[in-house]
């Protein structure tokens, strides 16, 4: 009786590997396009973090009392240099520097650059990334 018993078992173990792999079949597109995707925001991510570590850093260039905008902007472009974007980044220093006559309390450097995003099935998308970077003049 044993034996009757553990045929059919079998059988249907055997019968349903084809529904799994069929199944797999239909997931696996989906999964690697999520995979991507995460890859893809989490580069944006951190190429995020960077545009906004460069206009700190271009705003504490800009607290400094001896600075003129060409610091500013070549700090960020230097401070950008290890990242690859779509473009070189556009610096806005602030309109009135700390060393003017009647200086602001606080200077605010922004920064934008084209970043180029890839999903498969998607294609490839352009965003603009923008940081900003606060300092107190000293």
């Amino acid at each position: 009786m044993h034996r009757l018993r553990g045929r059919p078992v079998m059988r249907d173990r055997h019968s349903s590997r084809g529904a799994i792999a069929a199944e797999f079949a239909l997931i696996l597109p989906i999964l690697v396009l999520l995979l991507f995707a995460i890859i893809q925001l989490g580069l944006a991510f951190q190429r995020f973090e960077a545009v906004n570590a460069a206009a700190r850093e271009g705003a504490r260039v800009a607290s400094l009392p001896s600075s003129d905008n060409a610091d500013i902007c070549n700090r960020v472009t230097s401070a950008l240099a290890g990242t690859s974007f779509d473009g070189p980044p556009t610096c806005t220093p602030p309109p009135v520097l700390c060393s003017a006559p009647s200086a602001p309390d606080s200077v605010t450097v922004s920064v934008s650059v084209n970043n180029l995003i890839e999903i498969p099935f998607f294609g490839q998308q352009t965003v603009t990334l923008r940081g900003t970077g606060d300092f107190r003049c000293e």
